[in-house]
């Protein structure tokens, strides 16, 4: 959106007031009784409402249109080996360059298009890692017979989410969407007893949660890491290195950005701590992308933000260094050394809010560069793994390499005789 829409948007907000009020968009005049109202529904009433359901449709979402990843990936997989005649379709932001990232046996149309609202209006199934809070605002209705799975994208989350996140809630009509989408939701998937707790508390409508582990991490089983460490020294193009994943978090602000890693620092911190020749490579949030100097210029990192799933990063990787991001907790499966770099740590903690301190994570923590330094090269193995398991053991996960075979079930389980 370009600066001067923005700045119109901002100053409309001076004078106008936005909500949702079941099927209407509506638009007050602060100070006044004046408002207008919008059934944005209407589009979906007139064109789609009468399509039939069709049983064997599965529409997947991965993090809003970002490509063959996440849980999703997983299902599909476990679906695609499964005898049955599915019809699975994959909502990206651009099917003609994204079409290379999927296998035979997936369909791809354009996020958020009349398409894309078409196959949600027709599917059986919808089965996300993400609200469905664009489509809504779309206007897109749930009909009798569809059945909706929402898998999430965090593990064992440390950021506070949803509902326990006032920054989020303050927006209503973001707020009436997303509990719409929660009371939409048939089954939540969980790896925890932790996280099911959560969900039940930051997702005000849910019901049904079944602790079937995440999908994604089924990667982190058998032979699941070697493959994904081929497939990752093919996309960089080099072979023979260890791999450090630094995978920093998505701000509301751009706090914390100043007090960069040293990335000089941390390659020669690695190599003296555990030997080798290391490369750095650096995944930008989904909603960071557009940061690109963020990026490190140095000739021993690589940029893989636009690689398609990071699941097979996480498990390429010989370590990793984020902030707050949930992928550690998945990455903390594989047993290998992750660290916290978090020179803003209380400033976020107030901002955005913590479920528990970092300091009761398997991983050091790190405000500064130096203390990096000193984390890595006192690194004990024994202790880190001993953490690791405490913890795991202490959130209740049920992580068992089988996550995907479950949800494929559950789905298999629903198709009409």
């Amino acid at each position: 959106m370009n600066s001067w829409m923005l700045q119109i948007k901002r100053s409309a907000k001076k004078f106008i007031s936005y909500t949702i009020e079941g099927e209407n968009k509506v638009y007050r005049l602060k100070g006044t009784p004046f408002c207008v109202k919008k059934r944005y529904t209407k589009y979906f009433h007139k064109y789609l409402e009468q399509l039939p359901v069709v049983s064997n449709k599965i529409v997947f979402d991965n993090y809003m249109g970002k490509g063959y990843g996440g849980n999703c990936k997983y299902v599909a997989e476990q679906l695609l080996g499964m005898d049955g005649n599915w019809d699975l379709v994959w909502t990206v932001l651009s099917p003609n360059t994204q079409k290379g990232q999927f296998p035979p046996g997936v369909r791809l149309v354009e996020y958020g298009s009349p398409e894309a609202m078409y196959e949600y209006a027709t599917a059986r199934f919808w089965v996300c890692n993400y609200h469905l809070v664009h489509y809504l605002n779309k206007g897109l209705l749930k009909k009798p017979g569809q059945f909706y799975i929402q898998m999430w994208h965090g593990s064992f989350g440390i950021k506070k989410i949803e509902n326990d996140c006032g920054n989020l809630t303050q927006d209503r009509a973001w707020l009436a969407l997303a509990k719409k989408n929660a009371k939409d939701t048939d089954v939540w998937i969980s790896n925890s007893s932790f996280e099911t707790d959560i969900y039940r508390r930051a997702f005000w409508d849910v019901r049904d949660v079944r602790m079937f582990g995440h999908p994604r991490n089924d990667i982190f089983f058998g032979s699941g890491t070697e493959q994904a460490r081929a497939q990752v020294e093919r996309f960089l193009g080099k072979t023979g290195h260890k791999l450090l994943l630094y995978v920093p978090t998505f701000r509301d602000d751009r706090m914390g950005w100043e007090q960069g890693l040293d990335f000089p620092l941390l390659r020669q911190s690695l190599e003296e701590r555990f030997g080798g020749g290391w490369l750095i490579l650096m995944r930008l949030h989904p909603r960071m992308k557009e940061f690109t100097e963020l990026l490190p210029k140095e000739p021993f990192c690589a940029d893989v933000t636009e690689y398609s799933d990071i699941q097979e990063l996480l498990a390429a990787a010989d370590a990793v260094v984020t902030d707050y991001s949930s992928a550690v907790f998945d990455f903390l499966l594989t047993g290998r050394p992750a660290f916290l770099y978090a020179p803003d740590y209380k400033a976020y903690e107030t901002m955005r809010g913590l479920y528990y301190p970092l300091e009761e994570t398997p991983f050091p923590v790190a405000l500064t560069n130096a203390q990096m330094a000193k984390h890595i090269a006192s690194f004990d193995e024994l202790v880190y793994k001993e953490k690791v398991r405490d913890f795991l053991e202490e959130k209740g996960s049920v992580e068992d390499g089988r996550a995907a075979f479950r949800v494929a079930g559950l789905i298999a389980d629903r198709i009409p005789e």
